[in-house]
């Protein structure tokens, strides 16, 4: 696997203060991009007339997402432009050229934050990394998934961890909300580790506070996804291919009530996949391939 490195003095400064910022809820300002030009539609992607609250967005102007500020490739925002990039952000974009929709109005979230967005009906969807269980499906709609990763963990390269027998009497880094602790609890099992969230685990609202705790030495390891690992990548740290598991599937998430605009974002994204369009945005954005266990 290819990792990317990055400058994470910028990063750490302006994406912490972006991420936190979602902490706020529907009170965090959205900033709004143009949708990528082109000739949109008034037909669902079968040729069937719009549902009424994917028409409501058309009729808005405006499409509402939440997506991701301090995870490179995906969703990144710009400190100093405040402009979002990534393959995320070029999904909504895309989504909106569909639409016909002038405008997409970016909200950041973060794990705790994007489901209570959505639930207050602040955002129209959530593109953020956002890992698809049976458990989130209760609670939300989601699309087949446009990408697929796998948990690994970011450690220092003089830190002597290799294995899952390492990992015992350290603390670990998680985000809240995430799925990433109780992967690795189960897996750690499997290879007769016993972890516990009490013992070794802390949890920290945004990804640059556990990689700022890792490099105060106050964790021992970060673990997420290995896509958004890559984006904290330095001479000082390193990502442990012999610990990769879980596999994650991204979705695009909607309110349980948007029946109509689920079933319109699942048909695109099913187009896109088999068109090649998603995999030309993660080759665009530098993300690696789609984890194929």
């Amino acid at each position: 696997m290819k990792h990317r490195k990055k400058l994470l003095a910028t990063l750490l400064a302006g994406a912490m203060c972006l991420a936190l910022s979602a902490c706020g809820g529907g009170d965090t300002p959205a900033s709004a991009s143009p949708a990528s030009s082109g000739a949109g539609t008034s037909a669902s992607p079968s040729g069937e007339p719009l549902a009424a609250d994917v028409q409501a967005i058309v009729d808005r102007g405006v499409l509402r997402v939440g997506v991701k500020p301090d995870v490179p490739g995906f969703g990144y925002q710009d400190v100093l432009t405040e402009e979002y990039s990534g393959m995320e952000v070029d999904l909504a974009h895309q989504i909106a050229q569909s639409l016909g929709v002038d405008r997409v109005a970016f909200t950041p979230v973060t794990a705790a934050t994007r489901g209570q967005l959505l639930d207050s009906g602040d955002i129209d969807m959530v593109i953020a990394t956002f890992t698809i269980t049976d458990e989130r499906r209760d609670s939300w709609n989601f699309t087949t998934p446009y990408y697929t990763d796998a948990v690994s963990l970011l450690v220092k390269t003089d830190s002597g961890i290799a294995d899952y027998a390492d990992l015992e009497g350290k603390v670990i880094g998680v985000s809240t909300g995430s799925t990433s602790m109780e992967s690795l609890i189960a897996v750690a099992a499997e290879n007769g580790v016993t972890l516990t969230q009490a013992d070794n685990f802390s949890e920290y609202a945004t990804y640059p506070e556990i990689k700022t705790a890792l490099d105060a030495g106050r964790v021992d390891a970060f673990c997420v996804d290995g896509s958004i690992l890559s984006g904290y990548l330095d001479d000082s740290v390193e990502i442990l291919d012999s610990i990769r598991f879980s596999p994650q599937e991204y979705g695009i998430a909607t309110a349980l009530a948007n029946t109509g605009l689920a079933e319109y974002l699942d048909e695109l994204i099913n187009t896109w996949l088999d068109d090649g369009t998603i995999d030309q945005m993660i080759s665009d954005n530098g993300v690696a391939p789609s984890f194929e266990g």
